[in-house]
């Protein structure tokens, strides 16, 4: 890798600053040019194509976090772990080789064979299935292979499975009669390979009970912990006759790759420690699907996710001394890994290199470019984790003509706040607030507001420096755990986080989705689905959860002062 070239480039941004902070325009301090100055210079170099949209384990990231080192070191802070990094391994991807078999095998002890079965045309593994292991057994049906105590239905009790594969059928009884009936919760994959696992199989094989029923996903999930079996699909309809002999070799490929947290101290040598943290990684070219863009392949270069956080932690690193904080430690946390599942900061809580209960609270910085010109607005997530926040909060003073505060009390999120709160530790995330451009390949520099970023970061000095004696107690909020929050049906809107009133304000309608179809509009004010009231974000995501696809229910909103009301198909 060449590092000349990118120290080169660091070079010619910090130059370009050092021009600029020479014509500083009336309307401004020095001081306040000067930072913007240091904020742009950091973005652009973040978000600059050189990055390729720092996805976690790629040459861009690693450069990010290079980076980002480099500067913690500069404004005078103590690299932990390996050079500032703190590396974790992930999953890249999964696919199954050509290794994967499924064979019968004859029966009677007869000395012939039988041509085996074509991998992705007659079968292929799931992402359930062991990553390397074979089983060779009998195979037995156990229908569903559903166990729902509650409705008294065990379709393994009675019958001997252990040491044989299990043949199971996809879904459950009466599923075209009552596709929303209460065996519906006890139907899916995991849950049925558990239950074979726990009778004793030793491979499972999945199949359709008639030819409208669909197939599973061939594609193998990364995420999915693999099961210690084989568990395939075999795409001819209905089951291998019973008491035939199978062979079941799974191999699937999963190369893995380094995540790099990038990890500073300050060490005031007081006895609690304050974290602050951004995350550094984005979604690259979109490898793992999580774009919001439909185009061709483009970068996805996250100049607001998160560019914008990480510039904002260095420049706070850097004003540390300026502002006298010397009453906690202060530990700065660059995180990889967020955007596919808080991988950096889950593995930072288990593997911390402070302990944990040293920790007073975490200032979280996760999108703070996108400021609205107009609204001019800042939300502060989880000022509900402490019962000191408040009268923090109430202590700001804050101009309204350049910033107004918006706060939630949850301590959950989709950030790497969520991964302290669940260790019971008291979090704030600061959020400039989600727009048309968030997971697409126009989340670029130039449309930073750096003027609003300045002001953020006043917000959150204010905040440092008046904790800075304090000790925070911990409170647990009123949250959606994160499993409620995996919805069957979404209506596609970006919801307005900086909306304070009540109900869900819609920022952004994405064409070609529920929401767009039944005419809804950015600004509209959710207010009732279905016979569901919304009160707020969580209100919101708590009706979602009550349906499926396929559901038409009535959605109320308000516009212009006035209420309306359409059907929604989900």
């Amino acid at each position: 890798m060449n590092y000349s070239k990118h120290i080169r480039l660091f070079s010619a941004f910090l130059t370009v600053s050092a021009a600029l902070t020479a014509q500083i325009p009336a309307s401004f301090s020095k001081d306040q040019w000067e930072s913007m100055q240091r904020l742009k210079s950091h973005v652009s170099y973040l978000a600059s194509d050189e990055l390729q949209g720092r996805q976690t384990g790629s040459p861009g990231e690693l450069l990010s976090a290079t980076y980002i080192a480099k500067e913690f070191k500069k404004n005078g802070l103590k690299l932990l772990g390996g050079n500032g990094f703190q590396t974790f391994a992930m999953t890249q991807f999964r696919i199954a080789s050509d290794a994967c078999e499924m064979q019968l095998n004859p029966v009677g002890g007869g000395n012939y064979t039988l041509p085996p079965f074509k991998m992705n045309e007659d079968f292929y593994p799931l992402s359930q299935s062991v990553e390397n292991d074979s089983c060779t057994a009998d195979v037995i049906d156990v229908g569903y292979g559903i166990v729902a105590e509650k409705l008294n239905k065990n379709e393994f009790q009675g019958l001997d499975v252990k040491g044989k594969i299990a043949a199971i059928r996809l879904g459950f009884f009466g599923e075209s009669e009552n596709p929303h009936s209460e065996m519906a919760k006890f139907a899916d994959i995991n849950a049925k390979v558990e239950n074979a696992i726990k009778y004793g199989a030793v491979g499972v094989i999945f199949f359709r009970n008639d030819e409208n029923s669909p197939e599973p996903n061939g594609k193998l999930d990364r995420n999915v912990k693999p099961s210690p079996i084989p568990v395939f699909f075999f795409s001819k309809v209905g089951p291998l006759p019973m008491g035939m002999n199978v062979t079941l070799k799974s191999k699937i490929i999963s190369p893995q790759v380094l995540g790099h947290n990038v990890v500073a101290f300050k060490n005031n040598h007081r006895k609690k420690t304050v974290i602050i943290c951004a995350h550094h990684d984005h979604i690259g070219f979109n490898e793992y699907d999580n774009s919001r863009y439909k185009g061709p392949q483009a970068i996805h270069n996250g100049a607001d996710d998160n560019a914008s956080g990480v510039a904002t932690m260095i420049e706070l690193s850097k004003q540390l001394d300026k502002w006298g904080l010397r009453k906690n430690n202060y530990l700065f946390i660059a995180f990889s890994g967020e955007e596919l599942g808080l991988l950096g900061s889950k593995f930072f809580t288990k593997n911390a290199l402070i302990p944990l209960d040293k920790i007073n609270y975490v200032i979280n910085i996760d999108m703070l470019g996108r400021i609205d010109s107009t609204k001019k607005t800042l939300t502060i997530n989880g000022v509900g984790t402490s019962s000191k926040w408040i009268d923090v909060l109430k202590k700001l003073e804050t101009d309204t003509q350049n910033i107004k505060i918006a706060t939630t009390e949850s301590g959950l999120g989709p950030s790497d706040h969520a991964s302290f709160y669940l260790e019971n530790i008291p979090v704030l995330h600061f959020f400039s607030g989600q727009h048309r451009d968030y997971h697409t390949p126009d989340d670029d520099e130039d449309r930073i507001n750096y003027q609003g970023m300045y002001h953020s970061i006043q917000a959150i000095k204010q905040i440092v420096c008046h904790t800075k004696k304090k000790k925070l107690d911990f409170v647990k909020t009123k949250d959606i755990s994160p499993g409620k929050m995996r919805f069957k049906v979404t209506l596609g809107v970006m919801p307005d986080y900086s909306f304070s009133g009540e109900g869900m304000r819609i920022d952004g309608v994405t064409p070609d989705r529920p929401a767009a179809a039944a005419g809804l509009q950015r600004d509209d004010v959710v207010i009732q689905i279905g016979d569901h009231p919304v009160k707020d974000m969580m209100g919101y995501m708590s009706a979602l959860g009550k349906f499926e696809k396929g559901d038409t229910v009535p959605v109320t909103v308000m516009r212009n002062k006035g209420t309306y009301t359409v059907n929604v198909t989900f």
